[in-house]
């Protein structure tokens, strides 16, 4: 009886899907104060928007992620308001043909259709949960070169960030501030 039920236990440990995810370290809406102390300060993009690049094998060691995968933390003010993991391709999109961050987006967030062949695949997907918002996004550009990202943020700041994003671009067209 006793290795009947040892079996049993060892076959639905095997069995369970294991998500393994990233440690992102903080939350969206936190300070930045635990990342600057594990890594260093973010890089100012505009006024009241940095950013501070790190390489997905620091925050993912467990996924075999590749060094040309970056965790990008997107700050406003003091606080996070998004992350990006972004894929570095060469003219070759060598890093996105590998499909590993499909992978992890699937093995993490949820699987998704990706048609016969997911190598040719050319979209997007929006996933809302446990409060959060996360785009896992490869689409071709005309040039044809993949661009791939997974964005996570909350519905709070993926709003103050399009906000702020909006702002620069009618200041960038010559439209006044209001």
């Amino acid at each position: 009886m006793k290795k009947i039920l040892l079996l049993l236990l060892s076959l639905s440990l095997y069995m369970s899907p294991v998500r393994a995810a990233c440690d992102f370290i903080i939350d969206i809406g936190d300070n930045k104060a635990k990342l600057v102390k594990k890594f260093r300060e973010p890089f100012p993009q505009f006024d009241g928007l940095f950013m501070l690049p790190v390489k997905s094998t620091d925050i993912c060691p467990n996924d075999n992620l590749d060094q040309g995968i970056a965790v990008e933390y997107i700050f406003l003010g003091e606080n996070l308001a998004a992350i990006r993991m972004v894929v570095f391709n060469d003219e070759k999109n060598s890093l996105s043909n590998k499909l590993t961050l499909m992978n992890y987006a699937k093995k993490t967030y949820g699987d998704f259709d990706t048609g016969e062949n997911p190598a040719i695949y050319n979209n997007f997907v929006v996933w809302e949960t446990f409060g959060k918002i996360i785009i896992y996004k490869r689409l071709r550009s005309p040039q044809g070169r993949i661009e791939e990202e997974i964005y996570i943020s909350n519905n709070e700041y993926d709003l103050k960030l399009g906000a702020f994003y909006n702002e620069i671009e009618e200041v960038k067209d010559g439209k006044p501030e209001e």
